[in-house]
């Protein structure tokens, strides 16, 4: 009965595991794609200081992540409760980007051109306060740690690839 409940108990735990890797993994894919569309630009948003995007360019690697990152981002230039309110405020959507961009500037290894808006604006405060926030740090440090993993597994899957080839 004991060696059932402690199966259970395991099972529960792998499960709840799983479930906050793909929550850091899709947290990556959304600062891969904030990163992507800030740079080069995707199919509807492009870089601020660039060349419009191009419609007539192919759905990118991460289309899904992308469009939806693109609404945000259409519905945070636009909002007004946004131009109320500070930083980290407004509608759930632009509390949402807001938290976004948090997290860029804390995961960004870029050197200091990062043109991902407000990333040097973040990275000082954050300097300049030292943000004892825990959970904060527990959650930048997963997100970097699922973007070390998917690097792996996509390396992985070319190695593979690689060996089916040439074999």
């Amino acid at each position: 009965m004991e060696s059932v409940h402690s199966s259970v108990q395991r099972e529960k735990r792998m499960s709840r595991n799983r479930k906050a890797l793909n929550v850091y993994l899709q947290l990556n894919e959304a600062m891969e794609c904030l990163q992507h569309i800030c740079t080069e630009g995707c199919t509807e948003v492009g870089p601020y200081d660039g060349e419009p995007p191009s419609k007539t360019r192919g759905p990118c690697r991460l289309f899904r992540t992308c469009q939806g990152l693109q609404r945000l981002i259409r519905h945070f230039a636009t909002c007004e409760k946004k131009k109320l309110a500070v930083p980290g405020g407004g509608c759930a959507q632009c509390k949402r980007m807001w938290q976004l961009l948090r997290l860029h500037a804390s995961v960004c290894d870029q050197p200091e051109p990062c043109r991902v808006p407000l990333c040097r604006q973040f990275k000082m405060k954050m300097q300049m306060e030292k943000d004892d926030d825990g959970m904060w740090r527990l959650l930048v440090k997963k997100v970097v740690s699922a973007k070390v993993m998917s690097a792996l597994a996509s390396r992985r899957k070319m190695e593979q690839g690689d060996r089916l080839l040439s074999g």
